[in-house]
């Protein structure tokens, strides 16, 4: 997969083309770099307007992965690489996430929870139920 940045690009659209390989997971980028496991925070975090050239030393990146590293792998690798700071998120609940205590899991798995996580219960039908 390749994940094509561009400067003029806002961080909102970034979003929505990495939800295209993963539509349960979207990066967040923020000010500072955060440690193996751990969380950023709110006031940390770039609005999802600004445009990527404010973040990216380049005005072009493609990134190159294919969805089986491990979610905190990723975001090292987006940080040494291209410097940008990153935290997956998984949309679970109709809730975003941060995945700080599941950053062992791949992007394909942290995707896969998520989806499982928002499915709907399926009811019992009648003729399942007990009655007595």
């Amino acid at each position: 997969m390749t994940l094509s940045i561009h400067g003029d690009q806002t961080i909102h659209q970034v979003q929505e083309n990495f939800r295209t390989f993963f539509s349960h997971l979207k990066p967040e980028f923020y000010h500072k770099p955060h440690p193996m496991g751990k969380g950023n925070m709110k006031q940390e975090q770039y609005l999802h307007n600004v445009p990527m050239k404010e973040l990216m030393n380049a005005p072009f990146l493609e990134i190159e992965f294919d969805g089986h590293e491990p979610t905190g792998s990723f975001e090292a690798m987006l940080e040494a690489a291209y410097g940008l700071h990153v935290q997956i998120f998984r949309l679970q609940h109709n809730t975003w996430l941060q995945t700080t205590q599941s950053d062992g899991l791949t992007l394909i798995e942290q995707n896969e929870k998520g989806k499982l996580a928002s499915e709907k219960p399926v009811a019992d039908s009648p003729e399942d139920v007990d009655y007595q």
